[in-house]
C-alpha cells in the first residue's frame, strides 16, 4: 500500500513539475542572447575549426553583463596559436553582440567591450584527450585578460602552471608573430 501511494505521489509530482517547466518563457533578452550565442558559435566553428561545447550569459536581474562561449580543439595548439584564436574569436563574439541593435536595450554596458565577453578553449590532442604540462590545456579570455593553464599529469584536478596577459599585450604579441 505504501509503495503504491509513493508511486502515485511521484507520478503526480512529475506532472506538476512538468507543467511548471513548460510554462517558463524566456525573456526577450534571453532569447536574443541565445540567438547571438548560437549564431556566433556556428561562425567560429566553421571559420576556426573549433567544436562548440558550451554557452553562458551573466544577466543577474535582467541586464546582460557578459556572454560566454566554450570550445574544444581538434588537435593541440601552441600558446601562440591559442592567443590568436582567443583574440579572433572574442572579437567575433563582440562584433556579433554590438552589431545586433535589438539586444542593445538589454545590455548593461553599451557598447560591449572586450571585458564583457568570455571565450574558453579546451585544448585537446588529435585523439580528443586532454594535454598536459608543458602544453596549454585550457585557455580563456575573460575581463580583458588572457589566461593560459597547464594541467599536472600527476593530478589532473590541478593546474600546474598559469600564465596571464592583458588584452593589449596579447594584441601586441600577435602583431609581432
Amino acid at each position: 500500500m505504501k509503495m503504491t501511494f509513493l508511486i502515485i505521489l511521484l507520478v503526480f509530482a512529475g506532472f506538476v513539475m512538468n507543467d511548471k517547466w513548460q510554462a517558463y518563457q524566456p525573456s526577450k533578452g534571453e532569447q536574443l542572447v541565445n540567438s547571438i550565442l548560437a549564431k556566433t558559435a556556428k561562425i567560429i566553428r566553421d571559420k576556426y575549426n573549433l567544436n562548440p561545447c558550451g554557452v553562458g550569459a551573466a544577466m543577474p536581474g535582467g541586464p546582460i553583463q557578459e556572454v560566454t562561449l566554450c570550445f574544444d580543439t581538434k588537435h593541440a595548439y601552441t600558446k601562440e596559436q591559442l592567443r590568436e584564436l582567443l583574440i579572433n574569436t572574442s572579437g567575433e563574439l563582440l562584433r556579433q553582440v554590438n552589431e545586433n541593435k535589438e539586444i542593445h536595450q538589454f545590455l548593461k554596458n553599451r557598447p560591449f567591450t572586450i571585458r564583457n565577453v568570455e571565450i574558453i578553449i579546451y585544448n585537446h590532442d588529435r585523439n580528443g584527450f586532454e594535454v598536459f604540462d608543458p602544453e596549454i590545456s585550457v585557455t580563456r579570455i575573460s575581463q580583458g585578460k588572457l589566461i593560459y593553464r597547464t594541467t599536472d599529469i600527476n593530478d589532473t584536478f590541478k593546474y600546474k602552471n598559469e600564465y596571464e596577459e592583458n588584452y593589449e599585450d596579447a594584441l601586441k604579441a600577435l602583431s609581432t608573430q
